[in-house]
């Protein structure tokens, strides 16, 4: 198996390669650009570029709710700044009654109708689609307001699956099954949703299909099932098996079956994630110490890439989906 470094320190950055800390609490999130054949040129938006667009007013009985939820979709891309009255550069409007949501947009500085649009659904779901529908015309990248979270609660007094709006809105839980869920994560179309559980006693690997609520079990051999991470097509899910040893990344189609070995070395290997093309897979590793992030292929065993961070601790990997950067958490000071 040939290896090779990309060096991405910190203290020491290549010109194509970039690498960004966002601190939340004691969270830090750390992203860095491939490159070369896998390496792109990083887009940045500073605050000052920051697309201005007015909001409002969205009428109905419900228009000031609407008009609330969708500054904070639009101000969470990160690209829109959402300003109250008739200022900005754009101005969204609207009419809301519940059951769907008539929204245009129009591009104040030559009074041009960007787009005139009916978003059909109940709840907050058509002012997040409204939100998403504004985002791509301003800044031409899709929005994610209309994306589902996945997370694990014990609010119940176990550690049970939950689906919620991206805003933490309509939260419900998924399993009840006084018991330990973890690792959640969504197809790419939203509408299947893999994890772990120990429902069996064991830890074991479980599709849900979201629109049914029906519940496959598909990863179950002797040891450890975890960490199942979905191909951008659907088909396949990359996960942590340690049914041959150590734990290896292997793949394997979401409807069970023989699963595919990835990796081979004398370490542990988990948190697989699918690059956007499905040929590759970034994951962790602590085969050389501490964990480290790695790449290989998806298709078997071969090649490898070690991501040379800057630091010892690195774990979580998931990949943008340009496939311009990888995110992951690390520790540092030994905070996570």
């Amino acid at each position: 198996m040939a290896a090779r470094l990309i060096s991405p320190s910190p203290l020491n950055l290549p010109a194509n390669v970039k690498l960004f800390l966002t601190c939340c609490t004691t969270l830090i999130i750390v992203f860095f650009t491939l490159s070369s054949s896998r390496l792109c040129a990083q887009v940045e938006v500073s605050v000052d570029t920051l697309v201005p667009v007015g909001i409002g007013p969205i009428s109905g009985p419900q228009g000031a709710m609407a008009t609330q939820v969708l500054s904070t979709d639009l101000k969470r891309t990160g690209m829109i700044s959402p300003v109250a009255g008739g200022s900005g550069d754009f101005q969204a409007t609207g009419d809301y009654s519940g059951a769907g949501l008539t929204g245009k947009l129009v591009n104040k500085k030559t009074n041009a109708e960007v787009f005139s649009q009916t978003f059909s659904g109940t709840g907050r779901a058509p002012i997040h689609e409204f939100a998403d529908a504004v985002t791509k015309a301003v800044t031409g990248i899709p929005g994610f307001a209309s994306s589902k979270l996945a997370f694990i609660s014990n609010a119940t007094g176990s550690k049970e699956l939950y689906l919620a709006d991206i805003d933490g809105a309509s939260a419900r839980a998924l399993t009840h099954d006084n018991t330990i869920s973890a690792s959640p994560a969504l197809s790419r179309d939203g509408t299947k949703l893999a994890y772990t559980s120990y429902k069996s006693g064991y830890a074991d690997v479980y599709v849900i299909d979201l629109s049914s609520g029906n519940r496959t079990r598909i990863a179950f051999f002797p040891g450890i099932n975890s960490g199942p991470s979905f191909s951008p097509d659907g088909s396949q899910i990359a996960l942590t098996l340690s049914k041959d040893g150590n734990p290896e990344i292997y793949t394997m189609p979401i409807t069970g079956g023989s699963p595919n070995r990835i990796t081979r070395t004398r370490g542990s290997e988990t948190s697989p994630a699918w690059s956007p093309t499905g040929d590759r897979l970034v994951y962790s590793s602590d085969d050389h110490g501490g964990p480290q992030l790695f790449i290989s292929i998806s298709q078997g065993i071969g090649e490898w890439d070690h991501l040379v961070t800057g630091n010892s601790f690195c774990t979580k990997p998931d990949w943008s989906p340009d496939g311009k950067s990888i995110a992951f958490t690390t520790r540092i000071s030994g905070q996570f």
